[in-house]
């Protein structure tokens, strides 16, 4: 199953290709957890073959851009210290 992200950037640069970046994503996919925000570890691509999930952008005030990537979760990032959980 692919999944499918979105994510709030200021400018298409903040995405650069071939390295890990982290960056609060958020999921599209229908159900229950749709809409919901993590925090996580990611490769993306301007290449929409190169990984499983594809990747929507929004710029800074919300607007839809029309560029579409892949992306990689490569591990979910915990910003609560583990007793708070």
């Amino acid at each position: 199953m692919t999944n499918k992200w979105e994510v709030f950037v200021m400018d298409l640069g903040e995405l650069a290709e071939g390295k890990e970046l982290e960056l609060t994503i958020r999921t599209l996919n229908d159900g229950l957890h749709k809409y919901t925000y993590q925090r996580a570890k990611v490769e993306v691509s301007s290449k929409l073959d190169q990984f499983p999930d594809s990747l929507q952008v929004r710029l800074g005030r919300g607007q839809l851009s029309d560029r579409k990537f892949s992306i990689r979760v490569i591990e979910r990032v915990e910003r609560m210290p583990a007793r708070y959980l």
